[in-house]
């Protein structure tokens, strides 16, 4: 009956999609934003579905602005976040890939806290009037992110009564508990299907809110043209050449990797590549002088996405060993080009790497788990080390832009 339901509705071009979430990439040259949400989104129009993007976007008193102006790439460098030095004052529509992206501003009084309500009437009221003005009547609301989404579709439902709606956890299960505290029972109410970027995310959520019926996981995917045709690893000698991809921050432990490999190989026949920008990168050159591994440790900042691409052909591994990973596409580049990859346990990609299978997986942050991991891999057979690095790839294939986007469609239309 599912099977029947979800070929009718693929057929169905009238589909109606809504897709709300407070991060999304901008029409400049810069691109602030990632594309996480617009991943899926591009492959639903290439689908022939009828999609809309809302990007919330939060706005700040104004002296956070000022202090943005000042301090941005000192923020960024340590946090992550992406920093905005200007504030939006009135909703913005463009088109990005054929999707139609509106941008609306919603007030926030402190950075993780409570958006304001009235600010949030007054969002919910422009994207019905926007869609009124397009003829678009949703069938399905998504929103990525709960704070300030679950309001919002709440408030949606009631201008849509028939629609369905659903939100999908980044993990961000403590914000949505500090901001809704005892109105979260209700608010979740509204919701009727649940999506989750990894299996650890789903068992966190369940842990401290309680079981959902029929979840399903929302796995992001990479261009099937990272896909390697030739696996150009033979891993005849053991390991030699790793590279990190990713900031430089604090919850990422960049340095980390240094440390073990520096246990691992005393006679420094190693190379370590650096790809990413952050704070840590000052620990990490302290590193390097007090191990004297100048010229084993290369540091080449943020290059161009195509470029990394060749790196991770050089490398016989790649390394990030992260706390507070919802996903991490840079793992699935990696074994796309058949690197052995060495991830965190119990973070967003225990699930997709299979320790011992298709990768392997370490406590975040333990560097003598790291090391203790590498020695496991250079003690295998070469046979192994080649199995594991041809199951990478194959996993790669399976999670490729178009067929995640066609997963989680499928997910959210076969509980419709």
């Amino acid at each position: 009956m599912i099977l029947l339901r979800t070929l009718y509705m693929e057929s169905k071009k009238s589909y109606n999609i809504l897709l709300l979430s407070i991060i999304y990439p901008l029409p400049t040259k810069e691109n602030k934003g990632t594309s996480v949400c617009h991943y899926f989104t591009k492959e639903w129009v290439k689908m022939g579905y009828n999609v809309r993007a809302v990007h919330v976007q939060a706005v700040y008193p104004r002296p956070f602005y000022w202090i943005a102006k000042l301090n941005a790439k000192r923020i960024a460098a340590k946090t992550g976040a992406i920093v905005y030095t200007k504030r939006l004052n009135h909703k913005e529509n463009y088109l990005m890939d054929n999707v139609p992206v509106m941008r609306v501003p919603v007030f926030k009084p402190i950075p993780h806290g409570k958006f304001s309500a009235k600010s949030i009437r007054k969002a919910v009221q422009s994207i019905v009037e926007d869609s009124k003005t397009n003829g678009f009547v949703p069938d399905v609301i998504v929103g990525h992110f709960p704070n300030p989404q679950i309001e919002m579709l709440g408030l949606l439902k009631n201008e849509y009564p028939d629609v369905k709606t659903c939100i999908v956890m980044h993990g961000d299960i403590g914000i949505m508990i500090k901001v809704y505290r005892e109105r979260l029972p209700e608010l979740m109410k509204d919701i009727d299907m649940w999506g989750f970027r990894s299996k650890p995310v789903l068992e966190e959520f369940e842990a401290a809110v309680g079981m959902v019926v029929n979840p399903f996981i929302c796995y992001s995917g990479i261009p099937e043209s990272y896909i390697t045709g030739i696996n150009r690893h033979d891993f005849t000698k053991p390991l030699r050449n790793f590279v990190y991809v990713g900031l430089m921050i604090d919850r990422k432990y960049p340095e980390k990797v240094l440390d073990a490999l520096y246990d691992v190989y005393k006679n420094k026949e190693f190379h370590l590549t650096y790809i990413g920008e952050g704070q840590q990168l000052d620990l990490i050159r302290e590193k390097m002088g007090n191990y004297g591994l100048q010229d084993q440790v290369s540091i080449l900042g943020r290059i161009p996405r195509d470029t990394i691409v060749e790196e991770y052909d050089k490398a016989d591994c790649m390394v990030m060993i992260s706390r507070g990973e919802a996903y991490g596409l840079v793992y699935l580049e990696a074994m796309a080009r058949g690197c052995i990859t060495i991830a965190s346990r119990r973070e967003g990609f225990d699930g997709v790497i299979v320790d011992g299978e298709n990768g392997f997986l370490c406590n975040a942050g333990d560097a003598e788990e790291l090391s203790e991991v590498i020695k496991r891999i250079n003690a295998m057979p070469v046979a192994e080390r080649q199995r594991i690095s041809e199951n990478a790839i194959a996993t790669a294939k399976r999670l490729t832009d178009q067929k995640v986007a066609k997963m989680y469609i499928d997910d959210i239309i076969a509980r419709s």
